[in-house]
């Protein structure tokens, strides 16, 4: 019979193969979209859900073709109704009311330590810390504490993830002040956090005249950093995952006259360069391992409230 020869032992499992691969392909972008801990739940139960139902199929005195396809049906809408909730429950990129994106700060973990080891946040906001995990097949996550002794209940407690692997953390609004993160799998590995509120005069945490840098794709996001003649800050954010970058300000492009030279730091992280008062006019930076990215600084004439006038710059001229 065609029934025994070609639809049993032929079609029937093609067609399962290709259910499944559908159910498996919808579920994925569902699992994909929510935290590791309710994909987990979710995988979970989808997977309870499929052995109860083969269980009652398999049960019968005999299998037809219609009990397969209720199998099939039920099969898949437990997935998509699990992976639904989930998603509900949980939703998808973490986003502030009002549509707005919550500010993101980079870290990562290598060589079971923290890179960079001292981080700014927003205080007063919700922000989102971007953990990379470069250790591969090791355990990390980041915990933040207001204790430097790292006592009491964690204010936050990130996900523990296996490298290599990147997570956003989504994390409270905190307020200004000094706390300390570390990973729970390796205690040793700790860092401090600074969270700053940033005022109408303040574009970002570090103070005023502090401004963001960064480097993604062998390049600088900007061609002109503009400084006031005072210390300041830069916060410099390397994206380029294994590569080093740096910021070197001199006197000009040829480089004779180092006025400042930032610590090379290995993507994705962020740092804050402590710039010390810098001679007024234009100037020139790069990254010393890559020198085609570079730009022009200028440093303005008033320090706009800030005390005092710029010392002579140091080195050969």
């Amino acid at each position: 019979m065609l029934r025994d020869r070609l639809v049993m032992p032929i079609v029937l499992p093609l067609a399962i193969l290709a259910v499944i691969g559908a159910v498996l392909f919808g579920l994925s972008s569902i699992l994909l979209s929510i935290t590791p801990t309710a994909a987990t739940v979710t995988a979970i139960v989808v997977a309870g859900g499929i052995v109860v139902t083969a269980s009652m199929a398999a049960s019968r005195k005999q299998v037809r073709l219609s009990t397969l396809g209720a199998m099939l049906g039920v099969t898949a809408g437990v997935a998509m109704l699990a992976g639904g909730i989930a998603l509900a429950v949980t939703g998808g990129a973490e986003e502030e009311p009002g549509g707005g994106e919550r500010p993101v700060v980079a870290l990562a973990a290598f060589n079971i330590a923290f890179e960079p080891t001292t981080l700014t946040v927003p205080a007063g906001e919700a922000f989102t810390i971007r953990f990379h995990n470069q250790d591969a097949g090791i355990q990390h996550n980041v915990e933040i504490f207001d204790d430097p002794e790292f006592g009491g209940t964690a204010l936050f407690a990130g996900d523990v993830i296996s490298g290599v692997r990147e997570v956003d953390y989504p994390v409270d609004a905190i307020e200004a002040g000094a706390y300390f993160f570390r990973c729970i799998v390796h205690p040793n590995m700790t860092g401090e956090m600074q969270a700053v509120e940033s005022g109408p005069d303040e574009p970002g945490p570090g103070g005023p005249g502090g401004v963001t840098v960064v480097a993604q794709n062998i390049a600088f996001d900007t061609s002109t950093i503009e400084l006031p003649p005072v210390p300041t800050t830069i916060t410099f954010e390397n994206r380029d995952a294994g590569v080093q970058h740096n910021i070197a300000i001199y006197a000009d492009s040829s480089v004779a006259d180092e006025l400042f030279d930032g610590e090379l730091v290995t993507g994705p992280t962020t740092i804050q360069y402590e710039v010390p008062a810098l001679p007024p006019g234009d100037l020139y930076f790069q990254c010393v391992v890559h020198p085609t990215m570079s730009g022009t600084v200028v440093v303005s004439d008033t320090a706009g409230g800030g005390g005092g006038p710029p010392p002579e710059p140091t080195g050969s001229s």
